[in-house]
């Protein structure tokens, strides 16, 4: 199944399934950092990986990428994208640090916003299970530090997926100390879009 062919009422499934996501995702990093998290409402976007770029800055854009490759009912895989500077805020937050200490990525920074994300993109992926009854889990996570455009080729190489196309969720996390524009960034397996859908009952 081709994602540029879903029907509206397709798209609203999978949107609701991104919301609840969110909502997972913000519950995980509000007990991460132990303060409350609030999200925007994602927005979710069907488009070409081409076009992933130019709704996130850029192909040179600096960003932080945590990418882990689905395993179980849905293949595929997931990538998590945040901001340079948003990506040194959360670590900082993280690391119980003010926020605008950090000026540039270690080691621990990098460990800090990894495991951040691990935990984000499980929380997605547990929405994921309760829609559906599907046992999806990620696989190890990869970390990338680079412009966003070499990440996303880099990624779509490694998966090696029958389709060009992918879905993006766009959310806003927002704490009293700061605002981390985040990028779920799903390249599915189209014969498990498929199996998703049918479980969503609007195949």
């Amino acid at each position: 199944m081709d994602p540029r062919t879903l029907t509206e009422l397709q798209l609203d499934a999978l949107g609701e399934v991104g919301s609840i996501g969110a909502g997972h995702a913000a519950t995980a990093l509000s007990q991460m950092l132990g303060t409350p998290v609030d999200i925007d409402v994602p927005d979710l976007k069907v488009l070409s990986v081409s076009e992933v770029p130019g709704m996130l800055g850029g192909p040179e854009n600096l960003v932080g990428a945590v990418y882990s490759r689905l395993l179980g009912d849905l293949n595929g895989g997931l990538l998590f994208i945040v901001g340079r500077d948003a990506l040194l805020e959360l670590s900082d937050l993280l690391r119980s640090r003010t926020p605008g200490t950090s000026k540039s990525l270690g080691p621990a920074e990098e460990a800090t916003v990894t495991h951040a994300a691990t935990v984000l993109i499980a929380a997605y992926l547990a929405a994921v299970a309760r829609l559906t009854g599907l046992s999806t889990l990620p696989g190890p996570s990869e970390f990338a530090f680079d412009m966003l455009g070499a990440i996303l080729e880099g990624v779509t190489v490694q998966v090696g997926l029958k389709a060009e196309n992918a879905i993006l969720v766009l959310t806003r996390f927002s704490t009293t100390e700061i605002c981390v524009d985040a990028s779920l960034f799903y390249l599915p397996d189209p014969d498990s879009l498929e199996v998703m859908l049918g479980r969503l009952g609007v195949l």
